[in-house]
């Protein structure tokens, strides 16, 4: 029989792993009690600064506390993702990021290590590429552009080393079995320019900003990046219907938080954002801007991101691409 004294021990030990229990539920339930900034890595107006107005309206309005977007710019979204890895893990300093951190693991050129730093919370939406060219430029085809570049020098233009844009094109070049001149720029308007003026071969350009020239009639469409056709341009086969099996290059927008945030809390952002994503209106808002809405909570993301890194990776040992 347990004597007095250790009959005493046995019940504070239980009590106060009760306590325990019920204060981190109570921080659960209480989440968010003040205001919570979502970073962005980009300047205003972007596909990932839009998604990140439409979610932390949502937010604030779902959870009863003000979510603040704060745009810090820079890095290709390093600088925003490195201040969330720095962050305390208490779930009011979160980033909108996307696959660009596994593009710039797999460079080598994070500042963090993500599967240490970061703990992914929920993926939000993806927007494809576009694979255009000159509008009067002879190849209409994929199978027409790797011929071309089989037989001669082909250039692409990108807004710069690490973007989805550029790799998209390096993924194209080992998976065709072609080699072609990648020409970075300062931006994307610049190459954009080049390329209807005829200075550049093709680009695989965001659809944000290659839809609206396509339906001008500056560029030609040659196929879709995605896993699927774009409801924007649906005749655009993908490149895997093109021939390319396989192959799929979208910016996969994400919320992140610091590591060791509490898992109740990230299970409470996760399935708040995965209500958000289910209205009707937040469907069409993301439909809009040419992107396609995705579910997924924490362990999604994470795998999510785990094979992004792979394939880069992969990527970058065939061709040499060095970071900046």
């Amino acid at each position: 029989m347990l004597n007095m004294e250790m009959m005493m021990t046995f019940w504070k030990w239980v009590g106060a792993a009760a306590l325990a229990v019920a204060t981190v539920a109570n921080a659960a339930d209480a989440y968010p009690s003040k205001p919570v900034k979502l970073l962005v890595g980009f300047s205003p107006g972007g596909a990932t600064d839009q998604l990140a107005r439409l979610y932390a309206a949502k937010l604030t309005q779902k959870l009863g506390q003000s979510f603040v977007v704060e745009n810090r710019a820079g890095a290709g979204g390093n600088i925003a993702v490195d201040a969330v890895a720095k962050a305390p893990a208490d779930g009011y300093i979160l980033v909108m990021a996307a696959n660009y951190i596994a593009i710039n693991s797999a460079l080598r050129r994070n500042p963090y290590d993500w599967k240490r730093d970061l703990a992914p919370v929920a993926l939000i939406a993806s927007t494809p590429n576009l694979l255009v060219v000159p509008v009067d430029s002879k190849p209409k085809s994929v199978d027409d552009l790797v011929k071309g570049a089989k037989q001669g020098h082909l250039t692409f233009g990108s807004p710069g080393v690490g973007s989805s844009v550029h790799m998209a094109g390096e993924l194209f070049k080992v998976m065709a079995g072609v080699n072609m001149t990648h020409v970075p720029y300062r931006g994307v308007s610049p190459a954009e320019i080049d390329l209807i003026g005829g200075n550049l071969d093709l680009m695989f350009d965001s659809i944000s900003t290659a839809a609206p020239l396509v339906e001008s009639g500056k560029l030609r469409a040659i196929a879709v990046s995605g896993r699927k056709r774009t409801k924007s341009l649906p005749s655009v086969p993908t490149l895997d219907e093109a021939g390319l099996r396989g192959f799929d290059v979208e910016a996969t927008y994400m919320v992140v938080a610091p590591a060791n945030t509490p898992a109740e809390v990230v299970n409470r952002l996760s399935g708040a954002i995965a209500e958000i994503t289910r209205q009707p209106d937040v469907q069409r808002i993301v439909e809009n801007i040419y992107a396609q809405p995705l579910s997924g909570g924490p362990q999604e993301t994470a795998a999510f991101l785990r094979a992004e890194e792979e394939k880069w990776e992969h990527v970058v040992r065939v061709t040499g691409v060095k970071a900046e």
